[in-house]
């Protein structure tokens, strides 16, 4: 017996003492039936290895029995494994039974093929060495390293997932397994680069060997079979690391196969293409771990395939339709999502935030904090204080984008527009409220879960489900108010043509009144003054009474008015000249180079005086209201200002909806009619408004044409207009 097989006679005499030991115990579990097995092919292969000398003549018999041993071997240190998380794992699926028995199909193949096959592969060469012929031999060693990987990350995968004293009493029983694990790889990579199986890599793995089975003979010491029944439950993220790295161990395995079968032709680039092909390799991986999409579909197989279902599917869909059941309004709704969100997640923030269309922006209207009892006050608007977020923020181009669940990434933390955000919502995942036609509702926030084991597929799976459920209870909602609106409206007209005769009888009375006088009343400047008041009184009842018999016959807000060319610098002036009040004039500034544009100008007039009016009331005696206008190259803009005590988020939401007003005797159709006006000219109007920081009031009206666009306002020197010159500077 030669010197180098001393190590691998020790080692197989551990072994044996081992599999003794482990008889005996057999009975304490199922988990040492795969032990038992394990230590019967560690003495097969280094039985062999320490007294080959003994059989030199049938040296290539005995090699033949060794390989298929170390073939065998990664094999059995998954099924250790496996039956372990058999026995003790609380989720079943979450094994990985499958992939055993592949890779145990596979080594049985490949030792059948070893066996069938007269010199299994290997020949002896010249100096008495074996070596094995390519790549057909090499390639079963790169089966070996495969495995071996996927034993390796089963065992990392028990040793993350067990609690102590589980993990105590097994850890060096993992460790041991896992040292064997990795001398098959590393024995294995060297004879895939050398092909030749010398007497020093004999004696190297013998001592490797038996240092591993030291320490899982001391595993065994402090392994109390009987004592091991608490069960384990596998870490998502721990099984998602592990597949991970298997998947792509394997994927360089065949890279490394592929790139070994090219070096075996005999083209003359083989050597390059054998890097080009690495490189490539690389490449593509590379590119799919930092695919979103390719990690989440990653993620998606791997929940619905190794794990139970986290959630009782059936029992929740129920618990939502209860939930949502007597939902009355909108803002019912939105409270019976908080609470849901709030009890299903163990979050400590939740937040809601709905798109206004009076300013384009997404703004803040419910949220909750864990460890707080949710009052009124917690979902009023009002107690609010998150910044509304644009329609450009990146958040909700993501949103739009993907309509998916969205979990923020660390860099978005540190980036300045993320920033300001994350502060008021401590969000780890963003749920949008999106139409299958991609229009953005709302979203909602999560912050981080409250035991930090963050959001798996499944509760991805879930929000979006009923996301999607919330977000069509809320168009059926506003299509309901819509509706609701427009009968609201549609009465009004009919209301109006009732009042249309009496309106007619006094148009018509003081209009003869003003005959009469004008023919025989005194010449006196006075009574002449005072009949053409009453004569331009009876005009403008007159006109009353033709728009509201127009209103009454069609509720289009425009149709009675002609379209004519429209110069809105001088417009506002001679609205602000009829209007015009010493104690409280507006500022006026005009923008140069504003074009002419084709408008209905009684109806945009009407609009303008709406909005002054308005914010004459808000100002009071001592405000200020600013009005200006301005060219950017597509549309014209106007912009009025007032110094008002603003509005409230609540006020705001609804400041368009017809029949919603603030004022005590107010109808609330008053702005409503100027949005339809200014929707009727493919304009926008914008309001935006803060309490205790004043209005301001945007409409937009686009160029409708070339010749609008060329027709320039110049010379407004003459033009009677006051300016506010502290304004300006």
């Amino acid at each position: 017996m030669s010197v180098w097989g001393i190590p691998s006679i020790l080692t197989a005499g551990v072994s044996m003492f081992l599999a003794t030991i482990i008889f005996v115990k057999r009975k304490d579990g199922p988990h040492f039936f795969p032990l038992f097995l394990l230590m019967a092919v560690m003495i097969l292969i280094h039985g062999l290895n320490g007294i080959q000398d003994v059989f030199a003549v049938h040296l290539l018999i005995s090699k033949k029995f060794i390989f298929i041993g170390e073939v065998i071997l990664p094999v059995m240190i998954g099924y250790v494994g496996y039956s372990l998380l058999k026995e003790f794992s609380a989720n079943s699926l979450a094994l990985g039974g499958g992939w055993w028995k592949i890779i145990a199909g596979g080594a049985a193949l490949l030792a059948m093929l070893i066996m069938a096959i007269p010199d299994g592969f290997m020949q002896v060469n010249p100096e008495g060495e074996i070596v094995f012929r390519t790549p057909e031999g090499l390639m079963i060693w790169g089966f070996i390293v495969l495995a071996s990987c996927v034993g390796i990350f089963q065992l990392e995968r028990i040793l993350h997932s067990f609690p102590d004293p589980l993990q105590y009493r097994l850890k060096y029983v993992l460790i041991g397994l896992g040292g064997l694990a990795c001398i098959s790889i590393a024995q294995a990579i060297h004879l895939v680069v050398d092909s030749v199986w010398k007497q020093e890599d004999v004696w190297a793995g013998g001592i490797a060997s038996f240092s591993s089975l030291a320490v899982l003979g001391l595993g065994l010491k402090r392994w109390q079979g009987s004592q091991l029944t608490q069960k384990i439950q596998v870490s998502h993220h721990a099984l998602y690391a592990s597949l991970a790295v298997v998947c792509v161990s394997v994927y360089f395995v065949l890279v490394a196969m592929v790139t070994a079968v090219v070096q075996q032709t005999d083209w003359e680039v083989k050597e390059s293409l054998a890097m080009v092909l690495m490189f490539l390799a690389v490449m593509g991986l590379v590119v799919a771990t930092l695919s979103r999409r390719i990690r989440a579909e990653f993620q998606q197989v791997v929940s619905r395939h190794f794990f139970k279902a986290k959630y009782d599917y059936r029992e929740k869909w129920l618990e939502v339709t209860e939930s949502f059941a007597a939902c009355q309004d909108v803002q019912q709704i939105l409270n019976r999502y908080l609470e849901w969100l709030s009890r299903t997640f163990r979050t400590s923030r939740v937040t809601i935030w709905k798109f206004f269309d009076v300013d384009g922006r997404y703004h803040q209207i419910r949220k909750e904090r864990r460890r707080r009892k949710l009052t009124e006050n917690d979902r009023s608007p009002d107690s609010l204080d998150a910044i509304p977020i644009p329609e450009t923020h990146p958040l909700i181009y993501q949103l739009k984008a993907q309509q998916e669940p969205l979990l923020v990434q660390v860099g978005q933390r540190s980036a300045e527009d993320w920033r300001e955000f994350l502060d008021v919502t401590r969000a780890h995942v963003c749920v949008p409220l999106a139409t299958e036609q991609g229009r953005l509702l709302g979203f909602c926030t999560l912050s981080q879960e409250s035991v930090h084991e963050g959001y798996d597929q499944e509760d991805l799976d879930l929000l979006r489900a009923i996301a999607h459920h919330v977000t069509m209870l809320l168009i059926q909602f506003e299509l309901v108010e819509e509706r609701g609106s427009s009968a609201k409206w549609e009465a009004v007209h009919r209301f109006s043509a009732f009042y249309l005769h009496d309106l007619k009888n006094l148009a018509s009375s003081l209009s003869l009144v003003a005959q009469n006088a004008a023919q025989y009343g005194s010449n006196s400047e006075f009574q002449i003054s005072a009949m053409q008041t009453v004569k331009n009184t009876s005009q403008r009842i007159m006109d009353l009474m033709e728009e509201l018999s127009r209103q009454a016959k069609e509720p289009n807000l425009t149709e009675g008015f002609a379209t004519e060319s429209v110069d809105m610098n001088l417009l506002i002036k001679d609205l602000l000249t009829a209007v015009n009040d010493p104690g409280c004039q507006p500022n006026f500034s005009p923008g140069l180079e504003v074009p002419v544009l084709q408008l209905k100008k009684e109806a945009i007039k009407q609009v303008l005086l709406n909005l002054i009016l308005n914010a004459r009331q808000a100002i009071g005696q001592t405000g200020t209201i600013d009005i200006s206008t301005a060219y950017d190259g597509k549309q014209v803009i106007v912009e009025l200002v007032d110094t008002g005590e603003g509005m409230s988020v609540t006020e705001l939401e609804k400041i368009f909806q017809p029949f919603k007003s603030s004022k005590k005797n107010g109808l609330g159709v008053g702005l409503f009619q100027c949005k339809r006006i200014v929707e009727d000219h493919h304009g926008v109007i914008h309001i935006e408004s803060q309490e205790g920081r004043g209005t301001t009031v945007i409409i937009t009206f686009p160029v409708q044409s070339a010749d609008n666009a060329g027709t320039v306002v110049f010379g407004l020197s003459n033009a009677k207009v006051e300016y506010d010159s502290g304004r300006n500077e």
